[in-house]
């Protein structure tokens, strides 16, 4: 072997003996960004973080990256530690956008690391794509100096990353290219040399390969990989190859023998493998497949013997087969060798091998070999609460994939009732099927058809009428954002291929077509030539369809699965970001056969792994034996007033049902009503008069003919549902809380907990649940608030009953009204004097709201432009009967109004309410805050009192939660009771119906850093409450205790049980107690 040095001596003489890179950077072996690199964010919370992801990084599978929702709003900063700088040194690193285009800036600072110090821009890197680009500036002018690298990222489209930072400059490396002695390949074949293993050089990424002109070869290369071929010559030919360090510019050569054989007289060649591909799956039965092309020079007529073996990534042999095939094959020719059906039973990466057992003039194409997956695919699944099951062409007696093309001949659901064509996010006019399609137990005649490939078959939220503003894009690409069953917003759903997806006018569109006579019809619903909506460069469009029968059997066929689109930041062929499921009207009941899993932003695949789509699945969804029981919904109603309430459940059974009975007991003993059918599984039962202050007991049983039975709740009688008749014995006190506005809890715990310290007898009201109502006249004092005090009609009609209730005072029997709402004076705003609210306010708490330009506002604490929650105090004046006059009280809150008093009631309302000549008091004013230390309103008033002979009135502008110091709160409410002239009691039976143990809604939600979890408990015994994310793994135990009956509440700060905190994202809280399981979806944000 012939080699030869070419080195520059003065470029060796002249180079640092002793370079080194002051930082080499490639992010992997740990979470965090490197110790001393330094981020500056804009605010938003997202900023440069370590992320995992081996399809984007340059090397290995981290890199610095940070993204944003807002484009060209974020301007984020990665800076380096300081870096002392030699002749010679250089910066280097990789770069590309997450998807679409990025631009990137480097700045250079020679004073410290504060974003005022970079001044000197190094790069501006501009319209980065999604391929990496290497990014080198010569550090040189800076030999001497400290300085700190920062790069500069103002979002454009998503997010940027940065890979393999190196800063300085290598060690010098001898370039060597030591080529083994010769090749050999036939004529007429192509041969391909990966020259990395003889290859040393300062950085290999950074070489260039050259090499002479070949008289007979053709040679070229990618990188490393040489490829040489010739087709019309055989002999021995030598190439000397030349390697350039591009680093130090020093040069290496070798000589490398290149051999072509002539052509074989005799040359059965293994081509290609077809079968296994890259996914096969447990226990599931494929075909190999390996094409055989005649090399040789003379016609093949004899058998041929080829095996198949099969070796684990342990190389041990796992199975093997031989078959033999009779191939007639002129030169050039090819044949396809099918082997008879293999299957491999358990998951893992394995090797198959095909090789012809014979002797011909070449053996080096006799063995050709392929790695392959085996996953687990999930091929049968169910039954689900309702009865469905799954089963898909993989499967054992599965469905057979029978494609019905209807493009040419069925109807347009995208322009089914509509004037214009719209391929994006757009749910049809709803199609009819042509007859009726039980789903779920009721029965549907139309469906909504969405490009993104779903159907709703139940009215919903999405769909907006034609020609109504945004017929055209009202579909729902947000396949990820809740499981299912659970994703309530999506009542009725048949997914297909659910994803974000693009139809094109002219090349594709949706189709319907019903065929077939009662009662065998079934209507197709074809997606044909639909693209996804990221990426560019599709070489074959989508074609899939369902088959809805009228027997209730689904058929989901996958005629094309992938595009082989690319740029786009998830994958997204074979349903790699797919949902394909089924979920009832209610969301309650619901299987999945496939779903995108998404956490904190980032993909992490889909589950089960194994169910990816390929061309030529079907999958049947059905209903086989009924032996699930009923499944029995119901809302459980709060306390009323009304005593001979109509009480309401929805059953729905694959099966007829035999019976559906409500027990109830309000203590003279268990009784049973059987329920009346009002369709669509819902069921009416209508109680007998019960008496007032009785606690109603209830739970529901049903069974089908095929005695399959439920109740509900699942543990009755042990568990039951409760409700009291309005009002209790000798309760003066009414608790009138909002069960929407405070959907999540926030204010009615704490009003409970004062009315208990002071041992207060009370009853409790949600005023927001029923549309019509009559408060007795046995309440001395009501407690009302309204978190958000919005203009609805049950506020308008609370308004009204309140005034009822002041105007029913009498010298001898007074009134007492406590109302808190934070915008409850906001609303009214601008309205009649006839509206009942601002009567209200205007003559009854003889209070009244300006604009923020006339000094008064939405938000006196901190200002009408601040959204947040702000600490301040409020000052109790000398005026207020509620409260110790001079003291300040702590308060949290995010918009309180800015009020003021009447002297006395507006003329427009003297006729209308009693004692109009008396005002109200200014009793609280704004103090602290955060402008400058005082509230934005500075002494502007935040609640009013109002004494006459009838009533008294307390108007409070703040949530009563919002006196956030627990003994001032405590204060304040005794100081409330004893104005009111409400004493103490000893007999408690007013807590909320304790409906069953139940996990409430988190506070706050979404959150950050903590929340609040309550539950309540109907009797002692063992807790457990855990966190999970949303691959279903555990990551916090909560709670694990024996607790007693009633309401509990928990605190998480968002941490695993390591300690460490969670990344943002959609968690979920369970709760198991006995035999009841419940679970939340909480949300994290940071």
């Amino acid at each position: 072997m012939k080699k030869s040095f070419f080195l520059c001596l003065f470029l060796f003489c002249s180079a640092i003996a002793f370079g080194q890179w002051h930082i080499d950077e490639d992010f992997e072996g740990i979470t965090t960004l490197p110790a001393g690199w330094i981020t500056y964010d804009d605010g938003d919370g997202m900023t440069w973080r370590n992320l995992e992801n081996a399809s984007h990084a340059h090397s290995g599978t981290r890199f610095a990256f940070a993204d944003n929702y807002f484009p060209n709003q974020n301007c984020d900063w990665l800076i380096t530690p300081q870096l002392s700088i030699a002749s010679g040194d250089s910066l280097k690193f990789y770069t590309r956008a997450w998807y679409d285009t990025e631009n990137l800036q480097v700045y250079v600072s020679t004073t410290g690391n504060a974003i005022s110090n970079f001044s000197t821009q190094i790069l501006n890197l501009q319209g980065l794509g999604t391929a990496f680009q290497y990014a080198s500036y010569n550090l040189s002018a800076y030999a001497g100096q400290n300085i700190y690298i920062g790069f500069k990222w103002q979002c454009v489209t998503y997010g940027i990353i940065v890979d393999d930072v190196k800063i300085g400059q290598p060690l010098i490396v001898t370039p060597e290219l030591n080529l083994p002695e010769s090749v050999t390949f036939w004529q007429g074949e192509t041969l391909t040399v990966d020259f990395t293993p003889y290859v040393v050089a300062t950085d290999i990424n950074n070489i260039q390969l050259s090499w002479q002109t070949p008289e007979h070869i053709y040679i070229s290369a990618t990188g490393l990989a040489v490829t040489f071929s010739s087709d019309n010559w055989n002999g021995t030919e030598n190439i000397t190859f030349t390697l350039t360090d591009n680093i130090t510019g020093l040069t290496a050569t070798d000589t490398l023998q290149i051999i072509v054989h002539p052509l074989p007289t005799v040359d059965m060649a293994l081509q290609t493998i077809l079968s296994p591909q890259n996914n096969e799956y447990v226990n599931s039965a494929f075909s190999p497949v390996v094409v055989v092309k005649n090399n040789g020079q003379i016609l093949w007529e004899d058998q041929l013997e080829i095996s198949f073996k099969v070796y684990n990534s342990q190389n041990v042999l796992v199975d093997s087969m031989a078959s033999y095939f009779n191939p007639v094959l002129e030169p050039e020719a090819t044949y396809e060798a099918v082997f008879p059906s293999f299957s491999i039973g358990a998951e893992g990466v394995y090797t198959g091998t095909f090789q012809i057992n014979l002797s011909d003039n070449n053996p080096t194409n006799d063995t050709i070999s392929q790695i392959f997956n085996v996953i687990l695919r999930v091929n049968t699944g169910g039954p689900d609460a309702f009865g469905y099951r799954y089963r898909d062409s993989t499967a054992e007696n599965g469905p057979v994939f029978n494609w019905i093309d209807i493009s040419s001949t069925g109807n347009s659901t995208i322009m089914y009732g509509v004037n214009a064509f719209n391929g994006d996010d757009n749910f049809s006019e709803p199609i009819p099927f042509g007859f009726s399609f039980p789903f779920y137990g009721l029965n549907y005649t139309t469906a909504y058809v969405d490009i993104n490939g779903e159907i709703l078959l139940a009215d919903n939220n999405w769909y907006t009428e034609y020609p109504d503003s945004g017929w055209g894009n009202d579909g729902n690409m947000f396949n990820y954002m809740y499981p299912i069953p659970g994703y309530t917003q999506m009542p009725g759903l048949i997914a297909v291929y659910w994803d974000d997806l693009h139809c094109d006018q002219g090349s594709g569109d949706i189709y319907f077509q019903s065929f077939g006579e009662e009662p065998n019809r079934y209507c197709v619903i074809q997606w044909h030539n639909v693209r996804f909506h990221a990426g560019t460069g599709a070489s074959t469009l989508l074609d899939f369809e369902v088959i809805l029968h009228e027997n209730g059997e689904i058929v989901m066929q996958y005629n094309s699965t992938a595009t082989g689109q690319t740029g786009a930041n998830v994958p997204h062929d074979n349903g790699k970001s797919a949902t394909i499921a089924l979920q009832s009207a209610d969301a309650t009941m619901g299987i999945c056969y496939l779903r995108e899993i998404v956490q904190d932003n980032v993909y992490l695949g889909v589950e089960p792994a194994g169910n990816l789509l390929f061309d030529g699945l079907a999958i049947s969804f059905y209903s086989g034996e009924d032996t699930q029981a009923p499944f029995i919904t119901h809302t459980a109603p709060g306390n009323t007033f009304n005593p001979s309430p109509l009480i309401t459940a929805r059953v729905l059974d694959l099966s007829e049902l035999a019976n559906v009975t409500l027990h109830y007991n309000f203590g003279e003993g268990w009784n049973t009503l059987e329920g009346v059918a009002t369709g669509d599984g819902n069921y009416d039962f209508a109680l007998p008069l019960i008496p007032a202050g009785h606690t109603f007991s209830y739970y529901f049983a049903a069974a089908d003919i095929n005695n399959n039975s439920s109740t509900l709740p699942a543990t009755a009688p042990t568990e039951v549902f409760q409700f009291k008749i309005l009002p209790s014995e000798n309760t003066a006190v009414l608790l009138a809380y909002s069960g929407k506005q405070d959907y999540q809890h926030t204010e009615l715990p704490v009003y409970i907990e004062r009315l208990e310290n002071l041992n207060i007898d009370y009853d409790i009201y949600n005023w927001e649940e029923y549309a019509e109502y009559t408060i007795p006249d046995v309440y001395s004092t009501i407690l009302a608030y309204a978190n958000t005090g919005t203009a609805s009609p049950a506020t308008l009609y609370l308004s009204q009953k309140l005034m009822d209730f002041l105007n029913s005072g009498t010298i001898d029997n007074p009134k007492n009204l406590f109302f808190s709402s934070d915008g409850f004076a906001f609303s009214q705003a601008g309205t009649p004097n006839s509206h009942p609210m601002k009567q209200l306010l205007n003559g009854y708490f003889r209070t009244y709201s300006v604009s923020t330009g006339g000094g008064g506002g939405t938000n006196g604490l901190a200002g009408p432009d601040v959204f947040s929650y702000q600490e301040g105090t409020i000052l109790c004046t000398s005026y207020s009967p509620v409260g110790n006059a001079g003291t300040e009280y702590n308060v949290y809150a995010n918009s309180p109004d800015c009020i003021f008093a009447y002297d006395s009631v507006p003329d427009w309302y003297v006729d209308l309410v009693p004692y109009p000549e008396i005002g109200a008091v200014n009793a609280f004013v704004f103090e602290d805050g955060p402008v400058d230390g005082h509230a934005y309103l500075y002494h502007g008033v935040c609640a009013t009192a109002v004494e006459t002979p009838i009533f008294r009135t307390f108007y409070f502008s703040f949530d009563f939660s919002q006196l956030n110091n627990s003994a001032q709160s405590s204060a304040f409410f005794s100081y409330l009771m004893d104005w009111f002239e409400v004493y103490p009691t000893s007999i408690h039976e007013n807590d909320l119906p304790l409906v069953q143990s139940k996990l409430m809604p988190n506070y706050p939600n979404p959150f950050n850093p903590k929340t609040t979890i309550a539950f309540t408990l109907a009797k002692a015994g063992k807790v457990d409450i855990n966190i999970y994310n949303l691959k279903g793994q555990k990551v916090k135990t909560l709670l694990s205790d024996n607790l007693l009956p009633g309401k509990h509440s928990i605190v998480w700060d968002g941490k695993d049980d390591k300690g460490s905190g969670l990344g943002s994202g959609i968690y979920f809280v369970k709760m198991q107690t006995g035999k009841t399981t419940e679970t939340r979806k909480i949300t994290l944000l940071k």
